[in-house]
């Protein structure tokens, strides 16, 4: 089994960063007409959801110890998305480099993924969830977020793609 950690220095700087938009809209909020005040709350709204469930949470997983990624033997369990999801070798078909939410992305080509789409979440997630389908190929949880994890993308891709080749042989 292998565990990769969350790289803490990307999660402080995205916490950060996050933080210091939504006092920025705070203040444009405040100082501004009434009619930006629509956009203003919405871009707040949006920045709090990927501040909480995007950055807070990987500080809570990388605190409590738990990696962002783990390369087991019957799979591999996700922590890089809202929800956490383990994935068997026997769903997977390969591992695609793209972009989702950020540069840095690794698809997880199953082969259901509807099946993936249908997971139990909380009912905020869930119905997130189905508006995010209405404007997504792919879904959501078959990505790996790397710009959160202690590896590189390319290291990342070529052990998963290694253990998935290693997995093929020995059925």
């Amino acid at each position: 089994m292998v565990d990769i950690r969350f790289k803490k220095s990307n999660i402080i700087t995205g916490i950060f960063l996050c933080t210091a938009f939504i006092v920025l809209l705070l203040f444009i909020f405040y100082t501004s007409s009434n009619s930006y005040a629509p956009i203003l709350i919405f871009l707040i709204c949006i920045t709090l959801h990927i501040l909480y469930f995007h950055k807070i949470k990987f500080w809570i997983d990388h605190k409590n110890g738990r990696p962002g990624l783990s390369i087991e033997q019957l799979g591999i369990l996700n922590n890089t998305a809202d929800t956490a999801i383990f994935i068997p070798w026997e769903e997977i078909q390969s591992f695609e480099s793209g972009f989702f939410r950020a540069q840095n992305q690794i698809f997880i080509n199953v082969r259901n993924e509807k099946k993936y789409d249908q997971v139990k979440r909380t009912t905020y997630l869930t119905a997130l969830n189905t508006i995010g389908r209405l404007f997504r190929s792919k879904p959501d949880l078959l990505w790996i977020d790397v710009d959160v994890l202690a590896i590189s993308e390319q290291q990342l891709l070529t052990l998963l793609r290694s253990r998935l080749d290693k997995n093929d042989r020995h059925g």
